[in-house]
């Protein structure tokens, strides 16, 4: 028993204080710290007839760290966003988009970052938003990260830290939010709400919206996995993930693959509450 405690300690530990490194091969083009009242977010998809994704954008105010960097021209786009991804891969992604998909580099250099030199072909462009959610009434972190070829193959990377005490998470978990998660592999999952350890099904209907809007092929692809963390004793924590896990299940429309696993995995965010996480298998 005493085993399992240690365990659970390990697994339970908040997860804080992100550090996103530099690439190795890179310079620092600019940096600054300040405090903002009107940071712009921005959480949208576009088509590639628009020169700037359609206007879903959150204001928040907050203390804000810019930094940019030239990466050494030997170095790939796919490489230098392999990195990058690798540091943030266990933090609820917000959006992402790529490629044309992310619409004018024009719009991400001029208006939404002010860096001209952020400016290349919309062809080789990166975008994605991660967040670490505070507990009540803590501060949560918001990483932006924009990454992008230049003209001369240069890969350049854009990063925006910025700290709020604004409440993210209830603004971001809609259908189309989460939607734009289940495009990536695999990680975590907004919208999943309970109380006293049971699904709020109403709550959670954004997320039980985006899961049944999947694709047939897709629904049999993905696999999720429900965390509990709660309580101080593994078994408990498996209990408490597995019947959340068959509310689920009961939940949606199509024979979904659906676990517990109690608190097997580190947890998403400093508020440690039941979380849901995804993967897809490959094809069959």
């Amino acid at each position: 028993m005493r085993y399992w405690s240690w365990l659970l300690i390990f697994f339970t530990l908040p997860v804080f204080g992100y550090e996103i490194h530099s690439f190795p091969q890179s310079q620092l083009q600019h940096e600054e710290r300040q405090t903002l009242e009107s940071y712009r977010l921005i959480l949208s998809s576009s088509t590639r007839a628009q020169a700037s994704p359609s206007q879903n954008e959150l204001r928040l105010k907050g203390e804000l760290w810019r930094r940019t960097w030239a990466i050494d021209s030997q170095f790939t786009l796919d490489e230098v966003t392999t990195f990058f991804d690798k540091q943030i891969e266990n933090l609820p992604i917000l959006y992402h988009c790529r490629a044309l998909d992310c619409g004018s580099s024009h719009f991400w250099a001029n208006e939404v970052f002010s860096n001209a030199r952020l400016v290349g072909r919309g062809q080789y462009q990166v975008y994605q938003v991660a967040l670490e959610q505070g507990a009540p009434g803590q501060e949560s972190t918001l990483y932006v990260l924009y990454i992008m070829q230049r003209g001369t193959k240069q890969v350049m990377v854009h990063l925006d830290i910025l700290t709020t005490k604004e409440d993210i998470k209830s603004a971001t978990n809609t259908s189309a939010q989460i939607s734009q998660q289940l495009k990536r592999s695999n990680g975590w999952l907004s919208g999943f709400v309970t109380q006293k350890e049971k699904l709020d099904k109403a709550a959670s209907s954004a997320l039980i919206q985006a899961l049944n809007e999947l694709t047939p092929r897709n629904k049999e692809r993905i696999f999720l996995q429900v965390h509990c963390y709660e309580s101080h004793q593994m078994d408990k924590n498996i209990e408490c993930s597995q019947r959340l896990a068959k509310e689920l299940a009961d939940t949606l429309n199509g024979d979904f693959s659906i676990i517990g696993q109690g608190a097997l995995t580190a947890p998403p965010s400093k508020e440690v509450t039941p979380a849901l996480r995804f993967i897809y298998w490959p094809s069959k």
